[in-house]
């Protein structure tokens, strides 16, 4: 079986659709979206109904329970909030009921499906370091467990004497007696200098994974944003995968 694994997709249809372009061509039989489907952009009606009626595993970003009254913007930086409260203004009451539907943490077909961290789910922690992968590997009893937030994609493993380390590269084989905690990085916001959409690509038959990049039409997001009045630094960002 393949699956695709998105995170963040963050209302941004043009880089959503151009990486279900690419799914499609990859002949993915199943979808698990990591959380954040909406803020930051201009399109959060048609990216929440796409995850709502193609992802077979879903798990709530904290800008989606922002979004919907599950928890306080104020922690936000005040363009992710101003863009924040516009997308709730925007939400259709059926997905906002999904958005809230939606659980912390999943684990489905032996992979542990989290936007955060697994060790704190509710609590929106990033994991920055290796210090942050070791002290989270603790948490998840599985293979592989698949993050976002950061908007910054890694893979980091552990071997069976407990090592911890960056697996470089973008591709990995699952090796017997390893884990893993990998963070797919970011369909509508990437922020590790690529601005190019990301997501991650499981083959359960072959134990491979990789992450896979996607051009899109960043100025299209742009211009939409801007017709939106949403913050003008959101915007840019873009352009610099920041």
């Amino acid at each position: 079986m393949r699956i695709a694994i998105l995170s963040d997709i963050h209302s941004n249809l043009q880089a959503l659709d151009a990486v279900c372009e690419k799914i499609d061509g990859l002949g993915v039989d199943s979808i698990y979206f990591a959380g954040d489907v909406v803020g930051y952009g201009p399109d959060p009606n048609m990216c929440t109904s796409w995850v709502l009626n193609n992802a077979d595993v879903a798990v709530a970003g904290n800008h989606d329970f922002a979004a919907v009254g599950m928890m306080d913007s104020d922690s936000f930086n005040s363009n992710a909030r101003d863009a924040i409260q516009w997308n709730a203004r925007q939400l259709e009451a059926d997905l906002s009921s999904y958005l809230i539907s939606l659980p912390m943490i999943e684990t489905r077909n032996g992979i542990t499906l989290v936007h955060a961290s697994p060790r704190f789910p509710d609590q929106w922690e990033y994991i920055f370091t290796l210090w942050d992968a070791e002290e989270n590997f603790t948490h998840f009893d599985n293979t592989l467990c698949f993050v976002g937030h950061s908007h910054q994609p890694v893979m980091v493993g552990v071997d069976p004497e407990g090592s911890v380390a960056v697996v470089p590269g973008d591709k990995l084989v699952v090796e017997d007696g390893c884990r893993y905690l990998i963070n797919v990085g970011s369909v509508g916001q990437p922020r590790d200098g690529n601005p190019d959409a990301c997501f991650g690509l499981l083959d359960t038959e072959t134990s491979e994974f990789s992450l896979v990049r996607v051009k899109y039409d960043v100025s299209e997001t742009q211009e939409k944003m801007h017709r939106e009045g949403l913050p003008q630094a959101l915007a840019d960002r873009l352009s610099e995968g920041r």
